[in-house]
């Protein structure tokens, strides 16, 4: 009675934790309203890009989060010259598909033409772990965990039936390797969570803008930036953001309206 009692109470905390995974991850999606990204595309192909510009930016402030959508948006930009807008769309796309190429390679040409910045940093363990997972989505690294949580809760269940033999070997490996894989998956979840609170990424969308080494017009210039240079940020002092550089590399600081963040976050990070 005591075993099945605790393997009911297993069961129970595996369909809880799951329900909260999902809900928080799945949530609904808004979708585009296709005849209007069809106009924006047609006028995308005849040349006029600021009324295509305008109708996939109308989709964009409805909620809509496609990659396609952002894609097409991030050309558009381009065509116009403006390559602070087409990094950012274009990063945004690649955030929702990573493992498409057209997405890749547009992004790539582009960023052939901003700056980069301290492409030699340094990469701490926080990053790494976020990166593990980086050819899968946050939505579909969400879901690996949740999955990896339930065959490990199922293969716990089955181990503690099976009395003992090979049988139980294989289970018992199958368990600890599900638990590897959660271990690793969910740290990189967690990591990837946490540089998004806590260095989110922007895109300077200013064709240039000069970096002082304080909060303010009457500090002093560094250096500049063109506009589609990536960044990390910070954070703000009144109309000021601070980029989150490596130790040592001093104090950079942009106005806040130069800046626009890729995730779903206000400009003003704290």
């Amino acid at each position: 009675m005591k075993r099945r009692t605790l393997s009911h109470l297993l069961i129970g905390l595996l369909l809880i934790a799951g329900l909260l995974l999902a809900l928080t991850v799945l949530s609904p999606k808004v979708s585009a309203d296709a005849t209007s990204v069809d106009a924006a595309n047609q006028l995308y192909i005849s040349g006029h890009y600021a009324e295509a510009v305008q109708l996939y930016e109308e989709q964009v402030a409805r909620g809509v989060q496609d990659s396609a959508l952002f894609f097409n948006l991030g050309n558009t930009y381009f065509q116009q010259g403006d390559l602070g807008r087409a990094v950012l769309n274009l990063e945004r796309a690649a955030q929702l598909d990573p493992r498409d190429g057209d997405i890749a390679n547009n992004l790539n040409l582009v960023r052939e033409q901003t700056t980069e910045l301290f492409a030699d940093e340094p990469v701490g363990p926080v990053t790494v772990l976020a990166d593990i997972t980086g050819r899968l989505t946050e939505n579909e690294t969400a879901v690996l965990v949740l999955g990896l949580w339930f065959s490990l809760g199922f293969l716990l269940l089955v181990l503690r039936q099976i009395k003992s033999g090979n049988e139980q070997k294989v289970v018992r490996v199958g368990a600890l390797l599900a638990l590897a894989l959660l271990i690793i998956s969910g740290a990189s979840l967690a990591s990837r969570a946490f540089l998004q609170q806590t260095q989110p990424s922007g895109v300077v969308v200013s064709p240039t803008v000069a970096v002082s080494n304080g909060p303010g017009t009457e500090f002093a210039t560094d250096y500049s930036l063109s506009g589609g240079t990536t960044v990390n940020l910070s954070e703000t002092q009144g109309e000021w953001i601070r980029l989150s550089l490596p130790e040592g590399a001093g104090e950079s600081w942009l106005p806040v309206n130069a800046i626009e963040t890729l995730a779903e976050l206000p400009q003003s990070v704290s």
